[in-house]
């Protein structure tokens, strides 16, 4: 690569640095050190002229101190990452050993392009041992809210992983459910005509079979979550019902109504899929909408309506 060139990409790379020490959460001293180093070796580059520039050996170097100077601002924005910085300042506080590397491999860059920089009052031993103390102080000062992070993110991932395996049951459930439809079927003919009238009535869907992924809306009585279709490789709105339980004159009311809604196909309503009547899994699977309702897009303004789009609207729902 050009050598005018690396030295852009330095430059440039030099002034992110700068900008990005700003909102580091820790080790903040030792960072802004780093970044007053580089600019003291650029200062440097910037007085050699093409002349300078053209020596074979320059070019190697030049890309070497190009890269450690990256290596500095991909070191430095961990500590800027707002769901992370505190897992690193916790396993290892200031974090002196990687700035002590990164230290010296900015001193042999300089001496590699033999700027005639002084390289022992740059990369003072000292000044980076008081760095090292202010920053492990505004740590400590910060050991109460470094907890209470740490101990949001536990409580995440567990309640993660406690949804997992609370799907990974329902789904087993789900499974076992149905096997046990199947064999009811064959042993007891009175109860296969009766489940059968009522998987006559709409399309059931087990549980098992689909996926809930983001919780898109929440009402009174259900929370309704985008999801697929395992079987059918199809997007869909899943409305889950919170209940658990219903007796038989209740779950044969739900069953009319929802064979009612399973009949009407327009344009202008939702297409019901089917339903899951599973115990403790009731839910309605419906079209998936990803703008979400004609209440959501006019709320939220995302897209503008031409005149003719709002007459459309206007002359549809009042015809009906």
């Amino acid at each position: 690569m050009d050598p005018t060139a690396v030295l852009n990409i330095i430059y440039k790379t030099a002034v992110l640095i700068k900008k990005t020490v700003e909102d580091v959460k820790a080790n903040q001293q030792q960072c802004k050190r780093l970044g007053e180093r580089i600019d003291a070796i650029n200062q440097c580059l910037k007085s050699l002229n093409d002349r300078d520039l053209k020596r074979s050996e320059i070019e190697q170097s030049l890309d070497n101190f190009r890269k450690r100077v990256q290596e500095c601002l991909d070191f430095i924005t961990q500590f800027k990452e707002k769901t992370s910085w505190f897992v690193r300042v916790f396993k290892n506080q200031n974090h002196k050993e990687q700035f002590q590397e990164l230290n010296l491999q900015l001193s042999q860059c300089a001496n590699d392009l033999n700027l005639g920089i002084n390289l022992k009052q740059l990369f003072d031993v000292k000044i980076d041992e008081n760095d090292q103390k202010t920053d492990l102080n505004t740590i400590e000062s910060k050991i109460d809210d470094i907890a209470q992070l740490m101990e949001q993110m536990k409580e995440e991932q567990y309640n993660h992983y406690k949804g997992i395996e609370e799907n990974i049951k329902q789904r087993l459930n789900s499974l076992k459910y149905n096997l046990q439809q199947d064999i009811i079927k064959i042993k007891d003919p009175v109860k296969a005509k009766e489940i059968a009238e009522e998987e006559h009535a709409f399309l059931h869907i087990p549980f098992h079979d689909l996926i809930q992924e983001k919780r898109i809306g929440q009402g009174g009585f259900a929370d309704v979550y985008r999801g697929r279709w395992l079987s059918r490789d199809h997007e869909v709105a899943i409305k889950v019902i919170r209940i658990q339980f219903l007796d038989d004159r209740i779950k044969g009311d739900l069953v009319n109504e929802i064979s009612m809604m399973h009949q009407i196909h327009y344009d202008h309503i939702l297409n019901i899929f089917g339903a899951c009547m599973e115990p403790n899994n009731y839910a309605l699977i419906v079209e998936y909408m990803s703008l979400g309702s004609l209440y959501d897009i006019l709320r939220q303004k995302r897209f503008q309506l031409t005149w003719s789009d709002r007459y459309q609207f206007f002359t549809v729902t009042s015809s009906h």
